[in-house]
């Protein structure tokens, strides 16, 4: 008789603490669940400007645009309460819910042009701003080798690239090895006219890992991000990006990006190219 008390008891308590395991994990499942629906929901508004070269006070183009006019751009964006976010950033909101700042701007340099680190990267550190810089790896190579101090047209060495990327002020990204040109029927990384798919993978996949190869090598962090040369596109590009660990890509369409959970929100990120012509008080005015 005490044994059967027993083991009823035994069996009440069994119940008991398996109510209570599932409740308990109902409640926690329910906890994650809202903190990923809360990400979900909530689709952050990204804009990104895109910036090329810089110079002193020399006349401006479509790709040069004055160190003061920058300045201009860099205030604007504090004092309108915008945040600098960063590659890393977008990713932990993608993978983890880490929530993005409500007014969210990405500021991108491409090509790698001495004139970012002599005029931009200054203004950067002065107004406690991120931006992200692609260089072409080859020009890179090309000036570590045979130095220039010509602002008009030399790139960044990987010695000045590294400095900026371990301040923090800087991420450095992939903008191809060598293929930023319009040469044999190709434009930038896209497939060229005579180029059988396979060949175009092998080509690009060749490029690709020789600036992936060279950034990682300077700066001791592996791309994430890769910025297409003139925007030019081709079907096989995402597929090898996303099979090296690329998460994001940056197109040049203009417009505002919606970010989501969904990986594929970072591919082909919208960005307003500054030109004399519209300031960042003018691209983002309707914010």
């Amino acid at each position: 008789m005490l044994r059967k008390i027993k083991l009823k008891i035994f069996r009440s308590c069994f119940v008991i603490v398996a109510i209570a395991s599932v409740l308990l994990f109902c409640v926690g499942g329910n906890i994650t669940k809202s903190t990923h629906v809360s990400g979900e929901e909530s689709e952050p508004k990204l804009a990104i400007l895109m910036y090329h070269g810089f110079n002193a006070a020399g006349k401006e183009s479509t790709y040069v645009l004055n160190a003061s006019s920058f300045e201009k751009d860099l205030i604007f964006l504090k004092e309108s309460g915008f945040e600098f976010v960063t590659t890393k950033e977008l990713i932990n909101f993608c993978d983890y819910g880490v929530p993005l700042p409500q007014k969210s701007v990405m500021l991108t340099f491409d090509d790698g042009y001495l004139n970012n680190y002599a005029f931009a990267y200054p203004l950067l550190q002065k107004y406690n701003a991120k931006a992200v810089v692609s260089p072409i790896a080859y020009y890179s190579d090309y000036h570590t080798q045979y130095p220039d101090a010509n602002t008009a047209y030399a790139h960044m060495t990987w010695e000045q690239l590294s400095e900026m990327s371990d301040s923090g002020t800087v991420d450095v990204q992939n903008h191809s090895y060598n293929m930023h040109s319009l040469q044999n029927g190709r434009k930038g990384s896209s497939k060229a006219t005579e180029e059988s798919e396979a060949e175009y993978r092998q080509n690009f996949f060749e490029d690709l890992q020789r600036a992936h190869c060279a950034i990682k090598k300077a700066t001791g962090k592996a791309p994430i991000a890769y910025a297409y040369p003139f925007g030019s596109v081709s079907k096989e590009a995402k597929a090898i990006l996303k099979c090296c660990g690329y998460r994001i890509t940056f197109s040049c369409a203009e417009g505002y990006n919606i970010i989501t959970r969904s990986k594929d929100s970072l591919y082909m990120l919208k960005r307003f190219n500054r030109t004399p012509e519209k300031s960042a008080s003018q691209l983002l005015s309707d914010y």
